[in-house]
């Protein structure tokens, strides 16, 4: 381990990312000295910057998406402002980066500045850096005239098109034209930096390998291993210690793992909520310092395919012909238009889906992808129409999981049929290559009963500026009697609220409502679909309602412009009102 030779003379209080505390007091001077992560050579600060007109501090940590986000914001200051005398420098200070995964982070974001090692978060702790990415503005005595955010652009659910806000830059801008500070703190927002913990003496009631690893497996695993959608891995004891914080934080609060129906536990087979006892355990463990216990009380690892979340390989895996290219960043602002991409050829013959995932090639800068069967000589033309949710074959969107089919069930592909994605990017910061599939899992003979998806939808509404509480409803009645298996409810950023209710008519001619599903706080980020753990008969010539509220108002925080008229759009900042449903015909 590199250690850090640090000395800091600076008095701070804590930054909280949803409270308005002060960061590091204005007027306090830093002086540290660490050492770079890629060569191990030590960096002093005062005399690396002792003839700069003002210096910036980046603290970041390779696991944290927030930081990998504001590379470019960086690299653009840099260039800016190195012109004109300012120093800046990298510190990791997460103690899940080493000095190896420090340097290999701070290359991918093509870091123009040097990287530092605070591998025992030392010099953090001294400058009450809690959250990265957080920086801290010198003037040329060392003295912190900012600390905080570096603008308003990315945070917890968080990422608008263009900032608002540029602390930041203004801070740098206001030292070099020696004028006092004009916001001299804003709160960071990102990751928490786990603190040094030391499990409390005495024997624990509770511990990793004896109470932990098991929650861990069935509950966060799944996202949360190499090579899957979490950023960061949950599959060994220091992992875990080092995400304690974080962990501590989104377990309290209820946002992971994620999940937002109100309906009572056991309604949905895939509800992923924690008990309130596996909720309880885990913040104990925290709270008596993540001890570690013995291994032997482990339970037996669980067997994931790698590359799959099936629990098994794929029996076809239709992949891109070709890798996109994906700029290091959208001229647009928030994605690149849609890409329409084949993948693989038209089927030789019928074909019995039970399973399917779809999977990005380079997932940092994939925000979805939708696949759709194209029926026999079509185009996406063809399929764009009122009906366009009956082609829809499976998507990868953030939170959701793998289709698997009910036992019976099976979602037929027409022989000549073939799959077409539709893929949106999201530039991320560092360039790539995406490569896309789709793994699907086959029945061996033609099923008990047929799958059918389809789009409850509205494409015809209009959210007025500033509305905070805009009610938009799409129906759908079934010609048939129908099972339903899963609902998939989706808006974008001003997306509030969404319900299901299933509508029919009893004997009396009156109308009957039930609610199959209500989410009433949306969460783009995590666009998760609603299994029944057993299917709900939907009886002919009933109706499934949709209601969704969106909030257009400037309290909303993720709104990218609450002065615009908002329709139906593909791009974020526009809006979509879409039920989706998967049902299986009902033999009469």
């Amino acid at each position: 381990m590199i250690r850090a030779v640090a000395a800091v003379l600076l008095a701070c209080v804590a930054t909280a990312a949803r409270a308005a505390e002060a960061p590091a007091p204005v007027g306090a001077k830093a002086e540290f000295t660490l050492a770079e992560a890629a060569t191990g050579r030590l960096w002093p600060l005062a005399e690396r910057t002792r003839d700069a007109k003002g210096t910036v501090i980046a603290f970041l940590a390779g696991g944290c998406q927030a930081s990998t986000a504001y590379g470019p914001r960086l690299a653009e200051l840099h260039k800016k402002y190195s012109a004109l005398g300012v120093t800046f420098v990298a510190v990791y200070c997460h103690p899940a980066d080493d000095a190896a995964g420090a340097a290999k982070h701070a290359k991918e974001l093509s870091l123009p500045f040097p990287a530092l090692i605070d591998d025992e978060t030392h010099v953090a702790e001294k400058l009450a850096v809690t959250r990265v990415p957080s920086v801290i503005v010198l003037d040329t005595s060392r003295a912190a005239r900012y600390a905080g955010r570096i603008d308003d652009q990315f945070g917890p659910g968080l990422h608008r098109p263009a900032a608002t806000t540029h602390e930041l830059a203004d801070a740098i801008d206001d030292v070099l034209a020696g004028h006092e500070v004009k916001v001299s703190s804003a709160p960071a927002t990102g990751c928490l930096v786990t603190r040094s913990r030391t499990a409390k003496p005495g024997e624990p009631a509770v511990t990793y390998y004896k109470d932990v690893v098991a929650i861990l497996q069935t509950r966060c695993q799944e996202c949360h291993r190499a090579g899957e959608a979490g950023p960061f891995a949950l599959t060994s004891f220091k992992q875990t210690r080092n995400w304690a914080d974080m962990i501590r934080e989104v377990v309290a609060g209820g946002t992971m793992p994620p999940w937002s129906s109100d309906a009572p536990p056991g309604h949905f087979k895939n509800d992923r909520r924690l008990t309130p006892a596996e909720k309880a355990t885990l913040l104990a463990w925290v709270d008596a310092g993540c001890p570690e216990g013995n291994a032997v009380d482990a339970p037996p690892v669980p067997k994931f395919v790698t590359g799959w979340r099936f629990g098994r390989e794929p029996d076809e895996v239709l992949k891109m012909a070709e890798p996109i290219k994906i700029p290091a960043q959208s001229p647009f602002g928030w994605g690149l238009p849609y890409q329409y991409v084949p993948v693989g050829k038209p089927f030789a013959e019928d074909k019995w889906v039970t399973g399917v995932e779809v999977r990005p090639g380079y997932r940092a800068a994939v925000h979805h992808i939708i696949a759709f069967v194209l029926p026999p000589g079509a185009n996406i033309w063809d399929i764009a129409g009122k009906e366009f949710g009956k082609h829809m074959l499976g998507a990868f969107v953030p939170g959701d999981q793998p289709i698997i089919a009910p036992p019976g069930g099976a979602r037929k592909l027409e022989k000549g049929s073939r799959i077409l994605f539709e893929v949106h990017y999201t530039p991320n910061g560092t360039p790539g290559d995406d490569q896309s599939m789709v793994g699907l899992i086959y029945a061996k003979e033609p099923p008990e009963r047929e799958l059918h998806n389809w789009a409850i939808f509205n494409g015809r509404f209009q959210i007025p500026p500033g509305a905070a509480d805009h009610e938009v409803q799409s129906v759908y009645k079934f010609p048939k009697p129908a099972d339903v298996i899963l609902m998939t409810p989706h808006m974008h950023l001003r997306g509030k609220s969404f319900k299901y209710e299933l509508v029919t008519t009893g004997p009396d001619g009156g109308e009957k409502r039930e609610v199959l599903l209500n989410v009433p706080k949306y969460d783009f980020n995590w666009q998760v679909s609603y299994v029944f753990k057993e299917p709900r008969r939907v009886p002919a010539g009933a109706k499934i309602v949709c209601t969704a509220h969106f909030d257009n108002s400037a309290q909303n925080p993720v709104n990218p412009d609450p002065t615009k008229l908002v329709r139906w759009g593909n791009q974020t900042w526009d809006e979509m009102m879409i039920g989706f449903v998967m049902y299986a015909d009902v033999k009469e």
